[in-house]
């Protein structure tokens, strides 16, 4: 099994979320909040760098979860 260098990156199976993809999840407005401190104006590089991680390693939830996240960051 192959581990991710992403540390926002989740370990755990990946299943399908049952909430609609626009619905806010405290947990992913942590990570938003922790990538605009440690990537200030390029936070939404960092977070579409993970998504695209995420899409190479077929793990569609979590492509999904930082997609939405991306796109909070880009309004």
């Amino acid at each position: 099994m192959m581990v991710s260098r992403n540390p926002y990156r989740s370990s755990k199976m990946q299943q399908t979320s049952p909430r609609p993809a626009d619905h806010g999840d405290p947990a992913d407005d942590a990570i938003i909040a922790e990538a605009v401190a440690l990537y200030g104006s390029d936070a939404a590089t960092a977070v579409a760098f993970c998504g695209l991680d995420a899409w190479f390693e077929d793990e569609e939830v979590e492509f999904r979860r930082f997609a939405r996240m991306f796109s909070r960051l880009r309004n």
